[in-house]
């Protein structure tokens, strides 16, 4: 997760606020400060079951996935309902949470000859309460826990608030909304979301996901990609995986190496970088296999997509590459205006929680 590293100090009345423990060792509490894109927003913490262990080589090792949250954004459009279809229609580890955010934007009225805002606000809620309550049966219908809420603001914000209020796992949003809160966009606040939000965003084009596409280049969040679908137990398990990394010529050349020394050292590199994420997936329960491409990352990773026929688009949030790339965008940002799949973004960091590790010291235990 998007989580401070761990670290070992004790509360008021004594306990540990990395790992604790009831008096019979009935459950385990690992707690983590979280940053999100509001800054600190609290403590994440993760309540399994003694039997969820297991002991190995003085480490407690959770062999169970931990439940998730997911918040979508929500306004009334065949796009929305869409990224609401799309999440009924995966699996989901049990006890994962729903919230359904539709966000009203704040309305000036300059001429004086239009309803007061406060009028507008109410039509906008009355309309989009009764579009919540009819996404969140569909989805109680699947087995998931639903809560839903209107609320006046930007959207992308309010989504964003939302998901470090809750310690989301995901943002899953519709890549053009065009409903009755017309002015919340979702084409733009999806790439808004995709930029700045601090937990992974799926911008969903298609109701369902059938191929999966992975791209890395070897960057953190690149390379956490494999362990954060991971933890979200079957979700995304059942999609066969083509793992690409494109080796561009943009690379820095130093005095004493020729340009085609250079290329050929990076096509190198990423024909390693993709082979070893695929074994990867394949350890984690994939159907998985590595392919490696030359030129703009962007254009290739969508272009990949395309070939393999994937309906579904991972990348990280941010690719490794020159300044000027850097200046340009990032890679994510490039494959989300031009794909015509599904898009997920993994930012950061994310140590998987289906395997969370802590020192039976910890506990008191050794």
């Amino acid at each position: 997760r998007d989580c401070a590293p761990l670290s070992s100090t004790r509360s008021a009345d004594g306990r540990d606020s990395v790992v604790s423990s009831g008096p019979s060792l009935s459950s385990f509490v690992l707690r983590a400060e979280r940053h999100g894109s509001h800054g600190t927003v609290g403590t994440w913490a993760l309540h399994a079951p003694v039997e969820s262990f297991a002991m190995g080589n003085s480490t407690l090792i959770a062999k169970e996935e931990a439940e998730m949250g997911l918040v979508i954004g929500v306004d009334g459009s065949n796009a929305a309902r869409m990224a609401c279809d799309f999440v009924a229609n995966r699996t989901w580890p049990t006890g994962t949470r729903v919230t359904l955010l539709a966000a009203i934007e704040p309305v000036i009225d300059w001429s004086g000859l239009a309803p007061l805002p406060g009028d507008i606000i109410d039509d906008q809620r009355t309309s989009l309460q009764l579009v919540l309550e009819d996404h969140a049966d569909m989805l109680r219908r699947s087995g998931l826990a639903v809560e839903a809420t209107v609320e006046v603001g930007h959207a992308a914000d309010l989504i964003m608030r939302a998901a470090d209020e809750r310690f989301a796992d995901l943002i899953v949003v519709g890549n053009r909304g065009r409903g009755p809160a017309s002015s919340a966009v979702l084409g733009s606040v999806s790439a808004h979301l995709v930029d700045h939000a601090a937990c992974p965003v799926l911008v969903v084009r298609s109701p369902s996901a059938s191929r999966m596409l992975l791209a890395t280049d070897g960057s953190q969040s690149s390379r956490s990609i494999p362990r954060v679908l991971a933890a979200w137990g079957p979700a995304f398990r059942s999609l066969p995986t083509e793992v690409v990394s494109v080796a561009s010529r943009d690379g820095f050349i130093t005095p004493w190496s020729s340009d085609d020394d250079a290329f050929s050292a990076d096509l190198v590199l990423h024909e390693g970088i993709a082979e070893q994420v695929a074994d990867e997936m394949l350890e984690l329960g994939w159907e998985a296999a590595a392919v490696s491409r030359v030129g703009d990352p962007s254009r290739e990773i969508v272009e990949t997509g395309r070939e393999w026929g994937a309906d579904l688009i991972v990348t990280g949030s941010r690719g490794l590459g020159t300044f000027q790339r850097l200046v340009r965008g990032s890679v994510a940002h490039d494959v989300l205006l031009h794909a015509r799949s599904s898009v997920l973004v993994v930012r950061g960091v994310v140590p998987a929680p289906h395997v969370v590790r802590a020192p039976v010291a910890a506990l008191g235990l050794a």
